[in-house]
């Protein structure tokens, strides 16, 4: 009712207004039953945009179709009808089906060990009747999607750097590798090459490049644990404290007063760990590598041929004959050094042989 309530008429612009209300809330509507139904991914259409009409769409893979419904800002339409025609488009698999082409492993450059790779892009081909070119908007996302459907498309990635074992290693702070940046990797491993991937922080700024170290596994000579766990255990509490002005006080001058002005604090015991465990690396070329002694767990699971104590070092510190004959102490020694020069012992076992070889001559 308008003023002296008389009924106010609605205008054009009033009812069209409406109708595009009404149109934006439909494709709300529309757009979180599509998502409800189960996993989606949201794709960039490169090529397409013919039949898919808009940029951007959201895929979902059922048992019988691929559906894409138009993933757009419904505030950006002035016409209701133009939002009334955005519904989902059910493609049957049997007339379509998705490719991808793995990217490139080829690195941009070389640093010695430091590569660097073009940032990989996942592009999907739809091809049936019609062809569209989808591009995820981020690899990790789309690797994790499209690894629910193997039989549809592979999900590989650059390296499959989200995909097979979880393992990972942390270079210490003291000692890490030259040109590394100390904190967590990402590790794997292809036949003799081993590949680190330092994943990066949440608000860090997104490199130019990939980047991604990598050693032979030939080159290193073995990993062990070193360093120990101990406990301490550290008691307080327990003393007694005397309130002399209890004596005084006319209230506590009875029998027991002696009681009522000695205190004692409780007795308290904590236990104190003291963890120095780091793993130890050990290159072929005399460099000696600290990691976080939770990295052992991986290194076993990618190269346990390189394991310190299952190598065979016995074999090799066992006294070899010469000619026919046990080689003399000195020679023994020689054969010590070569030891310690490729790794297998550490300098403190060499000097407590030499002791015990010198004591022969």
């Amino acid at each position: 009712m308008g003023l002296f309530g008389l009924r106010e008429e609605k205008t054009d612009k009033d009812v069209q207004q409406e109708q595009l209300y009404a149109a934006r809330n439909a494709y709300d509507d529309r757009r979180t039953a599509f998502r409800d139904v189960g996993d989606t991914i949201e794709l960039d259409c490169l090529d397409g945009l013919s039949w898919l009409l808009y940029k951007c769409v959201r895929l979902r893979i059922d048992s019988d179709a691929f559906v894409l419904f138009p993933e757009v800002n419904p505030y950006d339409f002035a016409d209701p009808e133009a939002l009334d025609r955005l519904t989902e488009i059910r493609l049957p698999r049997t007339a379509y089906r998705l490719e991808h082409t793995p990217p490139v492993r080829e690195p941009v450059k070389e640093e010695g060990d430091h590569l660097f790779f073009q940032w990989p892009k996942f592009e999907v081909m739809l091809t049936g009747e019609q062809t569209a070119v989808l591009r995820a908007h981020d690899l990790h996302r789309a690797c994790t999607f499209f690894a629910q459907y193997p039989d549809v498309v592979s999900a590989h990635a650059l390296f499959d750097l989200w995909d097979g074992p979880d393992c990972s290693v942390v270079f210490s702070r003291e000692n890490p590798p030259a040109g590394y940046p100390s904190g967590r990797y990402d590790i794997w491993r292809e036949g003799d090459d081993l590949y680190f991937y330092q994943p990066p922080t949440l608000y860090a700024r997104k490199p130019e490049f990939l980047e991604v170290w990598h050693w032979k596994v030939s080159a290193i000579t073995y990993y062990r644990a070193q360093g120990e766990l101990s406990h301490e255990y550290i008691t307080s509490g327990g003393e007694v404290e005397f309130d002399y002005g209890a004596c005084w006080r006319p209230h506590l001058t009875h029998v027991g007063f002696l009681e009522d002005a000695v205190s004692v604090t409780p007795v308290r015991t904590e236990k104190i760990e003291h963890d120095s465990r780091y793993t130890e690396l050990m290159m072929a070329d005399g460099r000696m590598l600290k990691l976080s002694y939770s990295s052992l767990d991986s290194l076993r699971q990618l190269m346990p041929e390189k394991e310190f104590d299952k190598l065979p070092l016995q074999a090799q510190k066992a006294p070899q004959t010469v000619q026919g004959r046990e080689p003399t102490p000195v020679e023994q020694l020689k054969i010590l050094a070569d030891l310690v020069d490729r790794g297998y012992l550490s300098r403190e076992e060499y000097d407590a042989s030499k002791v015990r070889l010198l004591e022969k001559i």
